[in-house]
């Protein structure tokens, strides 16, 4: 007896999907005990380059919700609108559910695995988060002799080829991106992706499982790359940091942080490391210190790799549905959170204002770890010259950093706005 599949989507993922059903069909059989056959496919349009032979095709995703043949649904179409009505109806049909849609979780997810709860229908979703690494697989089990205390990780592709781009080969942001749009790596309209809403999404889901609190996106911190410079980048190195755009979810007793956002993070660490479009989870545990995940977090064959790992559990009668929402979410704001932070201050060349900097920084207890004035650098006019000052800070609240950059950029000498950098502390 087959267990027929149907698919919403003919991108890339399900193209890989469609490829590595069919060439690993003897396997996957030996895995479930009987065959895995596609029988539908639903997308936008069909696409010469598929030859999909004998399965059924549409561009109605109704179709997958009223062919009763089916066993279950992959939905790979992305988005949100036209994902969540498939998913739903499915579910609510008794049918189980694939999904690789980060934005479909982040936006709907509580709601949906209510469903599959109630209807007692699978909704899996390890595509849905970092690729192929098996992530969301981990996280299920929470460790229960070992609990989690924070996760931190980079979970978008494109920002860290942007990144590692103008970090080993010096080039500024906009042609690190162009070149991450001409390679596949970057949407036409970047912004999802380097603003940072990607990343959110998916730490929303992460946080979730680890810390079984309901999806909560709108309670995540978001800062993107577009204003990391070179001369961030190349500050940054000499003070012995990288710059990664990070995600990060910590619990603090009753309650949670979730923030993304470029930071400084120590060379000597593994996702200091982690270059291209490669992505790393790491888990800070209880009783087994750190665990350390990475892989691909992105394409065809490794994002389908991880539906048909879904796939083969669920045939198989090994799926474990994942409970969220267990406990009370009690956010943590951005401005209560405690780090080091690196300061980039345009300041006028003239005596006495590097002390005046030092004095602001006293008056709200914040202690200088380092600070480089950056001669080489100045900026020189027919009025004045402003010299870069580079500052790294001792942990400090982010609420009182705050107060004292607003009093640094009230200084005539100064220029407006500093720019400030989260230093990440994974030992």
């Amino acid at each position: 007896m087959s267990i027929n599949v149907g698919i919403a989507g003919l991108g890339v993922v399900a193209q890989g999907l469609l490829e590595l059903s069919s060439t690993n069909a003897d396997q996957l059989s030996g895995i479930t005990g009987n065959p895995l056959c596609v029988t539908r496919v639903a997308s936008r349009r069909l696409r010469d380059e598929v030859a999909l032979g004998t399965i059924a095709f549409s561009t109605d995703l109704e179709d997958l919700v009223k062919d009763d043949d089916l066993d279950f649904v992959i939905e790979l179409i992305g988005g949100t609108d036209a994902a969540y009505n498939l998913i739903k109806a499915c579910l609510s049909r008794g049918r189980g559910v694939i999904t690789a849609n980060k934005a479909v979780l982040a936006t709907h997810g509580n709601e949906l695995l209510a469903i599959a709860r109630d209807r007692d229908v699978p909704l899996a979703f390890e595509a849905a988060v970092a690729g192929g690494i098996p992530i969301i697989a981990a996280l299920k089990t929470r460790f229960p002799a070992n609990n989690i205390k924070w996760l931190t990780g980079i979970i978008n592709g494109t920002c860290n080829y942007i990144l590692t781009a103008m970090s080993d080969e010096g080039v500024a942001f906009e042609d690190a991106l162009r070149r991450a749009q001409e390679l596949g790596y970057a949407e036409a309209d970047p912004t999802f992706d380097v603003g940072g809403m990607d990343a959110a999404q998916k730490l929303a889901i992460l946080v979730a499982l680890a810390f079984n609190v309901p999806i909560a996106i709108d309670e995540v911190y978001c800062e993107g790359i577009q204003d990391i410079t070179i001369d961030d980048i190349r500050h940054a190195d000499e003070f012995g940091y990288s710059i990664k755009h990070l995600a990060i979810g910590r619990q603090d007793d009753d309650v949670i942080e979730m923030r993304v956002h470029p930071a400084l993070v120590p060379k000597d660490n593994l996702l200091a490391k982690v270059n291209d479009v490669e992505n790393a989870v790491q888990l800070g545990t209880t009783n087994t210190g750190v665990l350390r995940f990475t892989g691909p977090g992105a394409g065809g064959h490794a994002t389908a790799s991880s539906v048909i790992a879904d796939l083969t559990n669920i045939a198989s009668g090994l799926y474990r549905q994942p409970g969220i929402g267990g406990n009370a979410l009690k956010p943590r704001s951005i401005s209560d959170v405690s780090s080091a932070f690196f300061l980039s201050i345009a300041a006028t060349d003239r005596p006495g204002v590097i002390a005046s900097i030092g004095e602001v920084l006293a008056s709200h207890s914040i202690s200088i770890a380092s600070m480089v004035q950056k001669q080489e650098e100045v900026v020189r006019s027919a009025d004045t010259s402003v010299i870069p000052v580079v500052i790294l800070t001792n942990t400090v609240v982010e609420r009182e950093l705050n107060k004292s950059l607003q009093e640094l950029e009230s200084l005539d000498d100064i220029a407006s706005p500093i720019k400030k950098i989260r230093v990440v502390d994974l030992a």
